[in-house]
């Protein structure tokens, strides 16, 4: 009962044995990451629709959570751009643009981050970390460059003090530049001076914690100066204290409408978790449980929206800062939250006069981090069909919009994967006469073919996509046979099948038949068997039509051994 209650809470089993020696390095870490985490929380917030204080609130109760749920020693939970992008996009038809940041978004925002945990902790009680494969490396990276230049084009509105835009990040772009006569110069000048810092601060003191500077030099400015009377927007209240928790205030009858954005928030923000949590342990040689990443994101998320919060994921960019700082384990993670709680209470006050052109620019530069168009280049350069799949995952973020291109992300990676699965190759084989064993004909010379036996291998799955081509190529590999064959099929690389596999393998043992031909079966994994013999395969071949190994079904035909050449098939 211990060791599965430790396997459930990990934090049951290292803290307790928690090394003192490591605190120094955490502490460290936690410090670091708290000066990118508060700027970076507060930023976020608004991007989700929620005010300032509630992106406090969810690192505080996210960084807690992750700690005592998951699995990795190094990951930083906490809000992320990408996340938020889709949240204030799936809650954004349901309340209407002129409702974000009020009390009907902080409500169904959480409502948004509670559905989003329940997802997370049912996939992790079915034990579904495998979704985290599910969409393909091209179709994220995608993601990532859409959402990157989406976000970029969505805050520089901030920059230029003009009115918010609707619609897909391409509407948002032309009704931006349609904007630009209407610039607060002076809103200009901040947002320009707060980005240009923060970039130059990124490539020449990448070390600095450039976000928390600028914010604070901000707020200063627009103390001294003055700036929301030249018209520069800012935070405004921002309400010491912790934060009220509860259920948010919407029924759970409508919540329904949220399960579309809670998924599109599991397939981003665990991919990014999970990404990021295994190149730590895969780093420093440790393993992750894929099931109990699921939970930990599942109680996290869900724990944001107790506290109003928004859903989070764990930050490739935040853990990349807390391992640089030398975090060793998750009591970094309680350190940081320690500190923001202290920010919460003791700090939040002082955020009133934050220049909002500033929180802008903490995000656009978070976002330029993210882009690269190496992966644009390598992708055409390596396979075109990955640089479609990453071209439109990019463009339907950009042009038709953030959920709807998670969906034909979706879509793309189900299409890709049907299509490659779909060309599982059959070959057919011979025997070496030096050391008996059999190889693809096409490959090897001097193989050895048994008179009336053809030997058909299967190189992957046998299930719906495939099974059309599985009867051509048995019919191209009898065709050349003037009189009956006995064709043995090696099924030794099978190891997906279904209902549909079990009637092609009938129905070509059929049309085999009717010219006096046998269909014959060899080194079938059991799972494997037992699925067709459900299915009634076994039955319609007969007895003595499974062999353990290709070798025994060949035995059984004629021992002579005939030398053919190469095909070019």
């Amino acid at each position: 009962m211990t060791a599965r209650l430790r396997r459930y809470v990990p934090i049951l089993g290292w803290l307790p044995s928690y090394d003192r020696g490591l605190l120094t390095g955490d502490a460290v870490a936690g410090l670091s990451v708290w000066a990118l985490l508060v700027p970076q929380s507060l930023a976020y917030a608004s991007l989700a629709g929620v005010p300032a204080q509630y992106g406090l609130y969810t690192a505080f109760v996210a960084l807690v959570a992750y700690a005592i749920f998951g699995t990795s020693r190094h990951l930083a939970q906490g809000p992320s751009a990408a996340v938020c992008a889709v949240s204030a996009a799936a809650i954004t038809p349901i309340i209407g643009t002129a409702a974000l940041g009020t009390d009907k978004a902080i409500g169904w925002t959480a409502a948004l981050a509670i559905a989003t945990g329940l997802v997370y902790l049912a996939l992790g009680v079915l034990r579904m970390g495998w979704v985290s494969t599910f969409l393909s490396k091209a179709v994220m990276a995608g993601f990532v460059l859409g959402f990157s230049i989406g976000i970029i084009i969505d805050q520089s509105q901030k920059l230029l003090g003009v009115e918010t835009a609707d619609g897909s990040y391409a509407q948002e772009l032309w009704r931006t530049i349609k904007e630009v006569p209407n610039t607060n110069t002076t809103t200009l000048a901040v947002g320009v001076c707060s980005l240009g810092v923060l970039l130059a601060m990124r490539r020449w003191l990448p070390r600095w914690p450039r976000m928390l500077m600028v914010v604070i030099a901000a707020i200063a400015a627009s103390e001294l100066l003055d700036l929301a009377s030249h018209g520069v927007a800012v935070t405004g209240p921002v309400p010491t204290g912790l934060p009220a928790v509860g259920l948010p205030g919407v029924g759970w009858s409508e919540t329904s409408a949220l399960l579309v954005g809670a998924l599109s928030i599991v397939f981003v923000g665990y991919s990014e978790s999970l990404a990021s949590a295994r190149a730590m342990a895969s780093r420093h040689h440790y393993e992750i449980d894929t099931d109990q990443e699921l939970v930990a994101q599942g109680f996290a998320c869900g724990a944001a929206g107790f506290v109003g919060g928004f859903a989070t994921d764990g930050s490739l960019s935040k853990t990349t800062v807390a391992e640089a700082a030398g975090q060793q384990s998750q009591m970094a993670s309680l350190i940081n939250a320690a500190l923001v709680l202290l920010t919460m209470l003791l700090l939040a006050g002082l955020f009133e006069q934050l220049p909002s052109a500033t929180l802008g620019a903490v995000v656009i530069d978070a976002m330029v981090g993210l882009i690269t168009f190496a992966d644009l280049r390598r992708y055409y350069r390596v396979s075109r069909a990955d640089w479609l799949f990453f071209m439109g995952a990019g463009l339907g973020i950009l042009f038709i919009g953030i959920t709807q291109g998670i969906l034909i992300g979706v879509v793309l990676s189900l299409l890709l994967l049907i299509a490659r699965s779909s060309r599982t190759s059959v070959r057919e084989l011979g025997r070496d006469p030096q050391t008996g064993r059999y190889h693809v004909i096409a490959r090897h010379e001097g193989l050895e073919l048994t008179p009336g036996v053809r030997i058909a291998r299967i190189d992957g799955p046998l299930f719906f996509a495939d099974a059309d081509a599985f009867r051509t190529r048995i019919h191209e590999i009898t065709a050349d046979d003037g009189g009956p064959v006995r064709i043995v099929v090696d099924a030794e690389a099978v190891l997906l099948t279904d209902t549909d596999g079990a009637d092609m393998l009938e129905q070509v043992a059929a049309e085999l038949a009717v010219e006096g031909s046998t269909l014959q079966l060899a080194s079938v994994h059991p799972p494997v068997l037992a699925l067709w013999q459900r299915a009634g395969l076994l039955d319609a071949l007969g007895d003595g039509a499974v062999f353990a190994t290709v070798e025994d079904a060949v035995e059984a035909g004629e021992p002579e051994p005939r030398v053919r050449a190469p095909s070019s098939r």
